[in-house]
């Protein structure tokens, strides 16, 4: 886990855009091999994607959690199944772009996996940058002083960009 967190932010970047900006490139381009087309993979990409992101996003949220200094604790399980949440969600949206070739998926899959979705993206978004703040700042932090690291952290994979040094920071200065 530690070796996640020491990654330098244009690795993860890397990391995780090259996958998805592979996966727009073959959404775009038109070939199959075999009977796997090009959409197909698309999808898979993406899906592995958005996986690294959640996982990435889980293993920060898990080791700013696990600090005794840390001022704002919150529940490891919680954010792992909102975690886990979060990639079945991107999964069924992009699993159902493949009924464009002729793939069918049940309605009241997306009616369910949505609003989950919603309110686990929502609690990632407010659990991960409240701890990360709280602990820069050693005091809970207030909602207006996470709402740019939530944005940040929303504003995928950008905000990798941003967000990665920060977690290095606090690394570093929790082993010291």
């Amino acid at each position: 886990m530690k070796n996640i967190l020491r990654l330098k932010h244009w690795q993860v970047f890397v990391i995780v855009f090259s996958v998805y900006l592979a996966g727009m490139v073959l959404w775009q381009s038109n070939f199959s091999l075999g009977a796997i087309s090009s959409l197909q993979f698309s999808v898979f990409a993406n899906l592995i994607s958005m996986t690294l992101f959640f996982l990435w996003i889980l293993i920060c949220g898990l080791y700013v959690n696990s600090f005794p200094d840390n001022p704002y604790r919150f529940r490891n399980i919680l954010l792992t199944v909102a975690s886990l949440c979060c990639i079945i969600g991107h999964a069924e949206i992009n699993l159902e772009r493949l009924s464009e070739e002729g793939m069918i998926f049940p309605e009241w899959i997306s009616f369910l996996v949505v609003p989950v979705t919603l309110f686990a993206m929502i609690y990632i978004l407010y659990t991960i940058p409240k701890s990360l703040k709280s602990m820069e700042l050693k005091r809970k932090a207030r909602l207006t002083e996470l709402l740019p690291d939530s944005f940040l952290l929303f504003l995928f994979p950008i905000g990798v960009w941003f967000i990665q040094p920060r977690f290095n920071k606090v690394l570093d200065i929790m082993q010291q």
